[in-house]
C-alpha cells in the first residue's frame, strides 16, 4: 500500500474515531500534491493531529518531484474569548529527507560467537560432583576451597558476558542519546506546552460554568424563599463533559426537593424542632425520626416516673393504714416499769411473800394484712386472759 494511501486510511480512521471532534471539509490526494484542509474544529487533541502529521512527513517523493503538503490547522476554540489561531506548517524540509524507514536503521545485527556448549558438560560435571559431596568436620575446608574455585570460574564467565553486553549496548546508547535530542525532547516539549494551554483553557471553562451555575443557584433559591442551603451542598461535579444546562437541572432538582421537604415538615407535630434537625442534614426522614424518637423517650421516662410515684404513694398509704389499725411492737429489750399508783389501800401481805418486778416486752411483727389482723386479735385475747396491761 502506498504511503499516501496509508495516510488516507489512517486519517479516515482517526476521523471515524473522533467524528465529534473533526469536520473534514476536503481531503484530496493527487499524484504530486497532498492537500488536507481541516476546518470547523470544535475540540481537538493535538496528539491526534501529531499522528496525522507524522504519517504526512513520511510521504516519499514521486517521480523525482517533491510532495508539497499544505496543511491548515485551526487550533480549538473552546470559548468565545479565545482568538482562533492558525498555524501554517510547511513540511518541505522533512519531505526532502528519505523515507521513514531510512530515518532509523540497524545496518548490522550483532553476531555473538560463542562455544559455550563445548564447556557445558565439563561445568555440569564439576557442579554435580560438588553437590554430591558430604560436608563433614574433616573435609569442610576442602569443600570450602572448591566452592571458592567454582565461584571464581563463574565470575570470569560473568565478566565476559557483561563485556559482550556492554559492546552491544554502546552503539544503542549513543543512538538513544541522539534520538532523545532529535525526537523525544521536541515532542515532549510540544506536549508539555500544549498540555499547559489545554489545562488553562479547561480551567477557564470550568470557572465560567461554576460562576454561571452558582448565579442560577442563588436566583432560584431566592425565588423559592430558601435561605439556609448553600451552593456547596448541591455537590456538583463540574467537568468538561457536563453542560451548563445539566448543571442547572441538577440544581433545580435539588432545590425543588428541599422545598417539598419543607412542605412536609410544616404539617408535622413539633415542626420547629424537625426543621432545626433538617437544616443540619437536609434529610427529612432522618429529622422526623430523630424528633419523634426524642419525644417517645421523654414520654416513656415521664410515664415511668409517674408509675414509680404512684407505687411509692400506694406503699406509703398501706403503711399508714397498717399503723392506724395495729400498734407496732418495737424493740425487744426488757426494762423495769414503775407500776401505776393505786389509790386503794394496799393489802398487807405476809412478809414471806415478795412482789415480782413488772417489766415490758416490745417486738415488731411482719405479715400480710389478714395475718396481722388475726395475730392482733389473738394477742389481745391472750393479754386479757393473763391479766396483762398493754399500751
Amino acid at each position: 500500500m502506498k504511503c499516501a494511501e496509508v495516510l488516507r486510511v489512517n486519517l479516515l480512521a482517526l476521523m471515524h474515531q473522533n467524528h465529534k471532534l473533526w469536520d473534514i471539509a476536503e481531503c484530496v490526494i493527487q499524484n504530486s500534491d497532498l492537500i488536507i484542509h481541516i476546518s470547523e474544529i470544535q475540540t481537538m487533541t493535538f496528539s491526534v493531529l501529531e499522528n496525522v502529521l507524522i504519517l504526512f512527513m513520511a510521504l516519499p517523493r514521486k517521480n523525482g518531484k517533491e510532495i508539497k503538503p499544505m496543511t491548515k490547522i485551526t487550533e480549538p476554540t473552546n470559548s468565545p474569548e479565545m482568538q482562533e489561531t492558525t498555524v501554517l506548517a510547511s513540511l518541505n524540509e522533512v519531505a526532502e529527507t528519505e523515507s521513514e524507514s531510512s530515518l532509523i536503521q540497524v545496518k548490522q545485527i550483532p553476531v555473538i560467537i560463542e562455544n559455550l556448549k563445548s564447556v557445558k558438560s565439563e561445568i555440569e560435571k564439576k557442579v554435580n560432583s560438588a553437590c554430591e559431596m558430604v560436608c563433614t568436620d574433616e573435609n569442610y575446608k576442602e569443600i570450602k576451597k572448591l566452592r571458592s574455585e567454582l565461584n571464581k570460574e563463574f565470575s570470569e564467565f560473568e565478566s565476559r558476558r557483561k563485556a559482550v553486553k556492554s559492546e552491544i549496548r554502546t552503539p544503542y546508547e549513543a543512538f538513544e542519546t541522539v534520538y532523545k535530542d532529535c525526537v523525544t525532547n521536541p515532542y515532549k516539549k510540544a506536549d508539555s506546552a500544549l498540555k499547559g494551554k489545554i489545562n488553562a483553557t479547561e480551567q477557564e471553562l470550568k470557572r465560567v460554568k461554576y460562576e454561571k451555575s452558582m448565579s442560577y443557584f442563588e436566583e432560584y433559591k431566592k425565588s423559592l424563599g430558601i435561605d439556609f442551603v448553600t451552593y456547596e451542598q448541591v455537590n456538583l461535579n463540574i467537568t468538561m463533559s457536563v453542560s451548563l444546562k445539566k448543571l442547572k437541572e441538577t440544581i433545580k432538582t435539588f432545590l425543588d426537593k428541599v422545598m417539598d421537604d419543607l412542605k412536609l415538615i410544616a404539617i408535622q407535630e413539633h415542626k420547629d424542632e424537625i426543621l432545626y434537625e433538617y437544616k443540619q442534614s437536609l434529610n427529612v426522614s432522618g429529622a422526623i425520626t430523630a424528633v419523634t424518637n426524642r419525644y417517645k423517650t421523654i414520654e416513656a421516662e415521664k410515664a415511668r416516673a409517674e408509675a414509680e410515684k404512684a407505687e411509692r404513694e400506694k406503699a406509703e398509704q398501706v403503711m399508714k393504714d397498717t399503723i392506724a389499725e395495729y400498734e407496732p411492737f418495737v424493740a425487744n429489750v426488757p426494762e423495769e416499769v414503775v407500776p401505776p399508783e393505786d389509790e386503794t389501800p394496799a393489802v398487807q401481805e405476809p412478809e414471806e411473800q415478795h412482789e415480782e418486778k413488772i417489766l415490758s416486752l416490745s417486738f415488731k411483727v411482719y405479715g400480710t394484712k389478714s395475718q396481722l389482723k388475726d395475730f392482733a386479735l389473738t394477742v389481745k385475747q391472750l393479754i386479757s386472759e393473763r391479766g396483762l396491761r398493754y399500751e
